[in-house]
């Protein structure tokens, strides 16, 4: 009950409450936990200030300071998970280290989420936004399974492989959801490639995979799944430039076929963007990026297999992920060349 009552020190991740202390009490080593478990802030002021405690924290590590932020790194640290059950109290986990071992495998974590985003997009993404993409924007219920909060808190601060459910349900999320300019959301949103990205960087050994586990586009990488992501995204943006005004894009209708069972969407993708192409003022760009991506898919060796397992399903979308934002990634600008002395 004393611990319950400390507000500032007491989480909430749906019905899942989170209670954590130091050993000695220190109340700036609990300070340091409440950014994680807290709920991601709404400001954008308020974000950088998350983002720079975050940064600060783990340039000290970086250090090897051994205080940092006036907490010995080396104190016990206990996270306790409580949920109800009739009229009984459940432990759903029972965490013990050190600060400093909890706050390594958090900055593992995050450095498994990294990837590219948008300038005005938090650094570090919270756990509660985390889990967010996990819900249906459309159900009642707008918070995630408590067994699912409880197993993926465990798994970042123990450093253990994060539960398959995460992947699975922004998965779902991706396959079940269209894209909604009035609720600003989107089927691919950073939150959830992130989560694939972080999960298969744990699963995923063999070297074609690892590769395009990055931050950005991999241009140079002919790993099929990947590739065919970065296909669907360079199709789509063949359609946008012939109609921009158009309400329903190729991804609302083929993306998940796509994803699942390319050879029954790609030919038709295809001989669509032919139509996109011919009426699009910069056609003849898209259309040697195609050829391109073409070329990376080997076109004589069954460039569309029939089906994807759940994995490759990832990859796919990370390619489109990674493509879809090179859009809009700035241009290293070009240097002019030196003028020879005649």
């Amino acid at each position: 009950n004393a611990l319950l009552s400390d507000k500032e020190h007491c989480q909430f991740l749906g019905e899942t409450t989170v209670v954590y202390w130091a050993k000695d009490a220190d109340p700036e080593a609990q300070d340091l936990f409440k950014l994680v478990l807290d709920s991601p802030p709404l400001d954008q002021k308020a974000i950088q200030d998350v983002d720079l405690q975050l940064k600060g924290i783990f340039e000290k590590m970086a250090r090897g300071d051994r205080i940092i932020y006036g907490t010995d790194i080396d104190q016990p640290f206990y996270v306790l998970g409580l949920a109800p059950n009739a009229a009984r109290v459940s432990v759903r986990f029972f965490l013990r280290d050190t600060v400093g071992h909890m706050l390594q495998n958090l900055q593992a974590h995050y450095e498994r989420l990294e990837i590219a985003k948008a300038p005005f997009e938090p650094e570090y993404l919270s756990l509660p936004a985390l889990l967010q993409e996990t819900v249906n924007s459309n159900s009642r219920e707008k918070t995630a399974s408590p067994l699912l909060a409880g197993a993926v808190l465990r798994a970042i601060l123990s450093g253990m492989p994060y539960p398959r459910a995460l992947y699975i349900g922004a998965m779902l999320r991706v396959r079940a959801e269209q894209d909604s300019p009035e609720k600003h959301t989107q089927k691919v949103s950073r939150g959830r490639a992130a989560i694939l990205k972080a999960y298969l960087s744990q699963t995923l050994h063999h070297p074609s995979d690892k590769e395009v586990l990055t931050v950005a586009l991999n241009e140079q990488s002919t790993n099929r799944a990947y590739v065919l992501g970065r296909l669907f995204a360079v199709l789509e943006k063949a359609q946008l430039d012939a109609n921009r005004d158009i309400n329903t894009t190729i991804k609302d209708r083929y993306f998940t076929a796509a994803c699942a069972t390319p050879k029954t969407a790609f030919p038709t993708l295809l001989r669509l963007s032919m139509h996109h192409i011919s009426k699009s003022e910069y056609g003849y760009i898209t259309e040697q990026q195609i050829a391109a991506l073409m070329d990376k898919l080997e076109i004589e060796n069954d460039p569309f297999p029939a089906t994807l397992a759940l994995e490759d399903q990832g990859l796919f979308i990370l390619g489109y992920y990674h493509q879809f934002q090179a859009r809009f990634a700035k241009k290293a600008p070009k240097t002019k060349k030196a003028k020879e002395d005649v």
